[in-house]
């Protein structure tokens, strides 16, 4: 089958597919025939696939991964290089949350870096002497923005501080 010589001749690549075993010999090839037909003498189980790639989808990476697919069409002498977005299972979900203990509902952080930023918040809400009733935001173990009063936030630091304490001494 003549195959048509790719105009992108730098930017185009192609697969030597078998197609008696349905197997990749080799790809990422330049097309080797400046005149566009396939090369003399090459075994008839044989045929060069255009390669194509399909841009990923857009997916929620907390609740999905990527993988890739392969399509072989020989027919059409293509064989695209494309993503599929497959549900996590629970325990791979579990697995991607970082380290963090529930207050009032919210998956509060245990880092260190977390720590320091919390106590820094803390620091700065008592400083500005800002009012029980006025409201500030804090961002969960999964970046989730949580608007609360000073009061609420207070109470969830005392909490988060002796988890935190307590999960140090004990190790």
């Amino acid at each position: 089958m003549a195959i048509t010589y790719p105009v992108d001749v730098e930017n185009t690549k192609w697969t030597l597919y078998n197609t008696s075993t349905s197997e990749v010999v080799s790809s990422r090839n330049k097309w080797g025939n400046i005149d566009g037909e396939e090369p003399v003498g090459l075994n008839p189980d044989f045929t060069f696939l255009l390669e194509q790639a399909d841009a990923k989808p857009t997916y929620d990476s907390a609740t999905h991964k990527l993988e890739k697919t392969t399509t072989v069409d020989v027919p059409n002498n293509t064989i695209t290089q494309g993503w599929s977005a497959v549900a996590l299972t629970q325990a791979e979900i579990d697995e991607r949350i970082p380290a963090h203990v529930e207050i009032s509902g919210i998956k509060y952080d245990t880092s260190e870096l977390s720590q320091n930023a919390f106590t820094r918040m803390m620091t700065l809400v008592t400083n500005a002497g800002m009012l029980d009733t006025d409201e500030v935001a804090v961002k969960d173990c999964l970046g989730v923005s949580h608007t609360m009063t000073v009061s609420a936030f207070n109470a969830d630091m005392v909490q988060f501080g002796l988890y935190c304490y307590n999960a140090f001494h004990s190790s």
